[in-house]
């Protein structure tokens, strides 16, 4: 019990004086803030708990004054610290009506009044205010953390905060545990809070803005984490010491076996499971700390970085792996794709090396962890993963850190090599390994889509390649057509002049129609179509005499209005020929195959009336016009109406059929007369 005007009441009233003087150069300070209000008010409080702290009569703790006081300047310091927390623009009204502050100080405020006013035992009170006190360090704790760049400046403050609540928990750790307050430590209070005045003082002039950056260690919050369950655990014991004294007795043996045996188990616990060990950390980082990373923006560059693939520039390596290494921040790297049993470098940046060495690590990953998608950090020497990967490697020569690997369909399509500079390695904690994994899922997609694209070019190069050849083909068929009927009539004619001479003409116009069609297979492209103007019944007529002779029934020509067509000759005498012979096919020998030419405004109209087997409307809308269906066998190639109507419909002319089974079909192909089609190209 302390008594008289002596020492320690000194100590308090100089600490009153200078937070009195502390109070007023705060007054100086121009800056309006919601830290600056809550420390204005801490500081004038103290002055108030100072001079109580001198009179006396004011036994610690127990009087209802001392008790008053000093959780009214725990709760005010709380309320300063939450302040601390916050952004430096945060009005009055938004820092008060924010709902942590307000279940915090409500909460704080009917533990006061209830020990108050309800005549709670000294040691409750002790033990409230200890808790109060742990919970304010680790506050103090916190902001040195979270100061990061600010921390010179934030440093003086928690310095004086921190040796003030550091001598409250030891005074009050020892009353909780002894049932009696030190009167030495008590004393020294006021000389302590007068002593570390002037780092207040250093540290308002250092502090321009409150706003602190984020960002906590996870080794030294983790220890923060023990000291305070190590704080709650002292508060457990001393409860357990009062209820032992409140209902009488003394600790007996039993309980002190127990405590013990309990105290040793949860050690030999954590100490011997690491994955105990693992799960307490990985919780701890899930639930008590900020992100490394801004992943809101981190994706949005992602994005931005994966928008400049160029499938046609195959680029996708080099900005894939590029893409990787800014989602971490890294340098250098190397993606590598599988082979088999070899290992193929698509991409790599210029100062990494890949040697025979980690050829043989990426082997022995496949081995021990086939189709499986476990990152590996290789500066972690502790870990079992990376000793069984590299019996006899130093993991320090090795040219890599982090090993990605890339799935596709369950069995691995590759690897992305990571290799950090000097300053810039991160752990492999479970934060980096989830959002890792994300990135490869997302960075992935689009390597597989570039390859599936550029086996789709590929494909479709071929099939372009194969669907010209299939039009030679068919033009080989009508070339054929017309040796065939050279040779037939010349049985009959061999010694008529005319027919030599129309016979090396026909030769003559097949071996130009054969180069042409060469041409194209070599340069991969059909030629430019030669146009010019004819008269459609004139064309008609040569060839349906020249090319239409040696088939029943033959075909009329029946012309109504003769009309002028700038065209492509060779191919629109190509698409009549196949309409008319396809009708001679389908029509019987003693049937009938008539040609009508007529013009009807600014329209040439040709149609191909035969009286054949006709076609169903079914066939007609699924199979007519599609590519290489037929119903010839292997006489056929199914392109004959498919290219009529394709050729039609670049002339800006439309090709309509109207057949009934059993009665016949209609071509009617209706050609715009003022289209001028120049120089222009095969639609294959």
């Amino acid at each position: 019990m302390i008594s008289g005007i002596d020492f320690g009441s000194i100590g308090f009233y100089l600490s009153a004086l200078g937070y009195l003087a502390f109070w007023g150069l705060l007054l100086t300070v121009r800056t309006s803030s919601v830290q600056k209000h809550m420390l204005s008010i801490l500081i004038i409080f103290n002055v108030l708990w100072s001079l109580v702290h001198a009179d006396p009569s004011n036994i610690p703790i127990i009087s209802a004054s001392s008790f008053a006081v000093e959780t009214i300047q725990k709760i005010i310091m709380l309320l300063f610290l939450f302040a601390a927390y916050g952004d430096s623009t945060l009005t009055i009204r938004q820092f008060c009506t924010n709902p942590k502050v307000g279940i915090t100080l409500s909460t704080v405020v009917v533990w006061l009044a209830v020990s108050l006013f309800t005549n709670l035992d000294v040691q409750v009170r002790v033990i409230g205010t200890l808790l109060l006190v742990i919970v304010l360090l680790a506050m103090i704790e916190g902001i040195y953390r979270k100061s990061a760049q600010q921390r010179w400046a934030f440093k003086p403050l928690i310095v004086a905060f921190g040796v003030c609540l550091l001598i409250d928990f030891y005074l009050l750790a020892e009353a909780a545990l002894l049932g009696s307050i030190h009167h030495l430590t008590w004393q020294a209070r006021g000389y302590v809070h007068l002593a570390l005045l002037p780092f207040l003082v250093i540290a308002t002039k250092r502090i321009k803005s409150w706003s602190i950056n984020v960002f906590v260690s996870r080794d030294i919050v983790l220890q923060s984490s023990l000291v305070m369950a190590a704080g709650f655990y002292l508060c457990t014991l001393s409860l357990a010491g009062y209820y032992v004294s409140y209902i009488g007795g003394s600790w007996t043996s039993v309980m002190q076996i127990m405590l013990v045996t309990l105290g040793i188990s949860i050690f030999s616990v954590f100490f011997f499971s690491e994955a105990i060990r693992r799960k307490s950390r990985v919780f701890i980082e899930k639930h008590f700390f900020a992100n490394t990373f801004d992943y809101r923006k981190k994706w949005v560059e992602l994005t931005a970085e994966l928008k400049t693939i160029e499938i046609a520039d195959q680029n996708a390596p080099e900005v894939c792996l590029r893409a990787w290494c800014k989602a971490i921040g890294y340098q250098d790297g190397a993606l590598i794709k599988t082979q088999g049993e070899f290992f193929k470098v698509l991409a790599h940046t210029q100062s990494f090396n890949y040697d025979n060495q980690i050829n043989e690590v990426l082997k022995s990953y496949q081995t021990y962890f086939a189709n499986k998608t476990w990152l590996i950090d290789f500066a972690n020497s502790k870990d079992k993963d990376v000793n069984l990967l590299l019996p006899k490697i130093n993991p320090e020569k090795l040219g890599f850190q982090l090993l990605i690997p890339i799935l596709s369909k369950g069995q691995h399509w590759g690897f992305c090599l990571l290799k950090p500079k000097a300053n810039e390695q991160l752990a492999l904690n479970w934060e980096l390994r989830d959002y890792l994994i994300a990135v490869t899922e997302q960075i992935s997609s689009y390597l597989f889509m570039s390859e599936a694209s550029k086996t789709l070019s590929e494909n479709a190069q071929f099939m372009a390649f194969s669907r010209m050849s299939a039009f030679v083909v068919h033009d080989l068929k009508n070339v054929k057509a017309q040796i065939d009927m050279l040779l037939k009539n010349a049985q009959k004619h061999r010694h008529n002049p005319e027919f030599i001479d129309d016979a090396f003409a026909t030769v003559a116009a097949m071996q130009t129609r054969l180069g042409n069609m060469l041409g194209q297979l070599t340069n991969k492209q059909s030629n430019q179509e030669q146009t010019k103007r004819i008269r459609v019944g004139e064309l008609l007529t040569q060839i349906i005499q020249e090319r239409c002779q040696s088939l029943l029934p033959l075909p009329g020509l029946q012309i109504l209005h003769d009309g002028q067509l700038h065209i492509d000759v060779e191919r629109f005498g190509n698409v009549v020929f196949h309409l008319i012979d396809n009708a001679q096919q389908a029509t019987a020998d003693d049937g009938s195959v008539q040609v009508i030419v007529d013009q009807i405004e600014n329209l040439m109209i040709i149609k191909i009336v035969d009286s054949g087997c006709g076609m169903s409307a079914e066939f007609i809308r699924d199979r007519l016009f599609k590519p290489f269906d037929t119903t010839k066998g292997n006489a056929g190639m199914g392109i004959g109406a498919f290219d009529a109507q394709t050729f039609v419909q670049s002339m800006h002319g439309h090709l309509s059929v109207d057949s009934t089974e059993g009665l016949g079909t209609t071509f009617t192909i209706q050609l715009p007369i003022n289209y001028n089609q120049t120089n222009t190209r095969n639609v294959v």
